[in-house]
């Protein structure tokens, strides 16, 4: 009968064989994990041993897991939920402790979310989080995502809460100074320039604005360089509403025709859903969307 010692040593070597299988890499579920890559190939090695199967199929695209694997998981996934209940149900909040990588296009982390990071971490101090936004959205070496689906239509996950949005025109007074105020939709494509991030441009919605645009002078992957454009003066753009927050040298062109509200949702990866660093983000992100002003409608 397996010792008390034995069925540790078994308890960590599956918790570590779930999250290479998460991460799809050992180096991956190695650093995330803060230990050395050379010892959690170590524990894979010591538990296909034990078992007498392969588990992991080392290449070059990673680390992929064995029909033997696929077994298992399911059952290690039940195992890693219980102690994360245990552990709930004792924790002090003050002593959330761990590693989060939350991936959110760049407009929300400097606009929306930067500034009231240090409440978060406040509160939470030794909750760490990795940000994350020139990466293309990856459910599975990412803890959470904050997206919008028209966007990122095929990510699959927990869908912790969604949230609206509006979009509207914004520009600078310097630009006003020197071109006037759109008198309507047709005066503002006919007449002025236009500075557009290309996540916008691609959007159906706005297809026909683009197509009728005559003086579509600059468009950019980095809402940061279209927002440094506007500032400076050089055209006209669409924002989300509360970027003006940040910006208070915007002026919002309210008065046109243009209505348009886009969803953003947060997801997480189904194994950590339920854990208390995850429900610290949430309730952070509740409280900082009561700020702004924006509806947050919860999915589980």
């Amino acid at each position: 009968m397996p010792t008390l010692k034995n069925k540790v040593i078994l308890l960590r070597e599956l918790l570590a064989l779930k999250e290479v299988v998460d991460r799809g890499s050992i180096q991956i579920a190695a650093n995330k994990n803060g230990i050395k890559n050379s010892n959690m190939s170590q524990l894979i090695k010591n538990l296909e041993s034990l078992l007498g199967v392969k588990l992991i199929n080392r290449n070059f695209d990673g680390s992929q897991p064995t029909n033997s694997t696929q077994i298992i998981y399911n059952d290690i996934c039940t195992i890693e939920e219980l102690l994360n209940k245990i552990l709930d149900t004792f924790i002090d909040p003050d002593d959330l402790s761990g590693y989060m990588s939350v991936w959110a296009e760049e407009g929300l982390f400097g606009s929306f979310f930067m500034k009231d990071l240090s409440e978060f971490y406040a509160k939470y101090p030794k909750i760490r989080l990795e940000l994350l936004m020139r990466k293309e959205p990856d459910i599975n070496n990412m803890d959470i995502l904050i997206i919008k689906p028209t966007v990122h239509p095929n990510i699959l996950g927990t869908l912790l809460f969604k949230f609206k949005t509006r979009l509207q025109f914004y520009t600078s007074q310097k630009y006003l100074s020197a071109n006037g105020m759109p008198k309507n939709m047709n005066d503002l494509l006919e007449n002025h320039n236009l500075c557009l991030v290309d996540r916008y441009i691609n959007l159906q919605e706005f297809r026909n604005i683009i197509k009728r645009a005559k003086h579509l002078n600059t468009t950019s992957d980095s809402l940061a360089l279209i927002s440094r454009l506007v500032n400076d003066g050089d055209g006209i753009t669409i924002l989300p509403s509360w970027f003006k927050e940040t910006h208070t040298n915007l002026v919002c062109l309210d008065e046109l025709d243009f209505n348009y509200e886009t969803e953003i949702q947060c997801i997480c990866r189904n194994q950590i859903a339920e854990t208390p660093k995850v429900r610290a983000f949430v309730n952070f992100f509740t409280n900082l969307c009561s700020c702004h002003n924006l509806h947050i409608e919860f999915c589980c």
